[in-house]
């Protein structure tokens, strides 16, 4: 029998026979409110509360969420040091260190928001209407806009810059120092809306925005490490993907995941 797994065999065995949990670590992104966020060093969002019903229904394993700064959970998924991240898009044709995916969690909407005053004349076609105009995104989102905008970005007959949170993205833009940025519809509402609310008084002085298309759809999941697994780091991985999947699954045809959210008070 393959060493390999004679050596899972063996650690399930001594699950089953000790009655331990397999401990598992699930790195998150720290600064991706509503859905992913840190405070106090607490894993927090709607994603959270999704991901806590889920792994409750895991009795084989202890599951911990590490929140982390997005860029430093991508680097870890690929040197391997770190079994999993979320909530990630699928890339696995540009990240080629995350793989597998998990059962989607969710289903993002990405928008474009502009300034007001962009929308003057009609801008429907994306990217095509949006030439010559500045627009911003936060670093890591790598395939929002989708490869024609990527392309013309390329070209530079679109100017394009990144920052590294969505709070700081709408900042920009509310002072006048983008003219669209993209970002999920609800994250956008949520931000937006707590930004104004600080601001108070001088809410007036911001520039005045408007939510244009729909520019895309992406599914949310859990990203597992390849090189990890090509490591064999992590003996459980195989089996947790798959129970994971089972329950995520679940809650998806029962319709508790559009539950959770909905319920979701910050």
């Amino acid at each position: 029998m393959n060493l390999n797994i004679v050596l899972i065999f063996l650690f399930f065995l001594s699950f089953n026979v000790l009655g331990e949990k397999i401990e598992v670590k699930i790195y998150v992104d720290d600064a991706y409110r509503p859905f992913s966020f840190s405070e106090n060093g607490i894993a927090k969002g709607k994603y959270i509360d999704i991901l806590k019903e889920a792994f409750s229904r895991l009795p084989a394993y202890k599951v911990t969420m590490v929140p982390i700064p997005w860029n430093r959970g991508k680097k870890m998924m690929e040197v391997g040091i770190g079994f999993a991240l979320t909530p990630v898009f699928f890339h696995g044709h540009d990240w080629p260190y995350l793989y597998p995916y998990s059962l989607p969690i969710n289903t993002e909407e990405i928008s474009v928001i502009c300034a007001e005053k962009i929308f003057l004349r009609p801008r429907a076609n994306w990217p095509e209407d949006y030439l010559g105009l500045k627009i911003g995104n936060v670093a890591g989102f790598d395939g929002w806009g989708g490869p024609k905008f990527r392309g013309l970005v390329k070209s530079g007959q679109i100017n394009y810059h990144e920052v590294q949170s969505s709070q700081a993205l709408i900042k920009m833009i509310l002072r006048g120092r983008q003219d669209c940025i993209l970002m999920e519809s609800s994250a956008f509402e949520y931000e937006f809306n707590r930004l104004t609310n600080l601001a108070g008084n001088n809410a007036h002085n911001l520039v005045k925005l408007e939510k244009g298309p729909i520019i895309g759809k992406e599914p949310v999941y859990i990203g597992y490490s390849l090189p990890a697994f090509n490591n064999k780091n992590y003996p459980y991985a195989i089996e947790f993907q798959k129970a994971f999947d089972v329950v995520i699954y679940q809650m998806t045809t029962s319709g508790e995941i559009e539950n959770i959210i909905a319920a979701y008070k910050d």
